[in-house]
């Protein structure tokens, strides 16, 4: 029983921490460095703090499908659909995470770079910073699915709690 525990505190902490720094990261760190600093500053703040960011995703992804994967196969089944929409609702977030940190975080920070190499009134830039308003939107866009789902899962781990 201490193991299933263990594993239940683990699988809710990792969760809670992925929803957490989703909710900080987007409602508090990033509106305010954009407040305080300049475009360029903020953008490079947001910049050194993007793979940190992604990695907390990473490692709380892979700690909930691998608790979730324990739990079910020593003290569940996987025939329950709440176990099923688990494991889907998990892995879904952690693709929506890989993609927005390996595939779209490296075209958007290239694009960004490529920015500032134009002067901001210029066809060039203009073109370049709907690009990047195009990636951007991307990356919200999975970072607000990935922040639904896990409170979803949230709520499905407080109503299936059989304690």
């Amino acid at each position: 029983m201490i193991m299933l525990t263990a594993l239940k505190f683990l699988y809710s902490l990792s969760l809670t921490f992925w929803v957490g720094s989703i909710f900080f990261f987007s409602m508090f760190a990033a509106p305010s460095i954009f407040k305080i600093l300049t475009r360029e500053q903020a953008g490079n703040v947001v910049s050194d703090i993007f793979p940190k960011y992604y990695m907390v995703s990473y490692i709380c992804g892979v700690v909930a499908i691998a608790s979730s994967i324990v739990i079910i196969y020593f003290w569940s089944s996987f025939s329950y659909r709440s176990n099923i929409l688990r494991l889907a609702a998990l892995f879904v977030m952690i693709g929506l995470a890989v993609y927005a940190g390996e595939i779209n975080r490296p075209e958007a920070h290239k694009v960004r770079t490529e920015m500032r190499s134009f002067q901001e009134d210029s066809p060039e830039f203009m073109e370049i910073r709907k690009e990047f308003g195009r990636l951007h939107k991307i990356s919200a866009a999975a970072n607000g699915a990935i922040f639904i789902l896990g409170i979803a899962l949230v709520f499905l781990s407080a109503y299936t709690n059989r304690e």
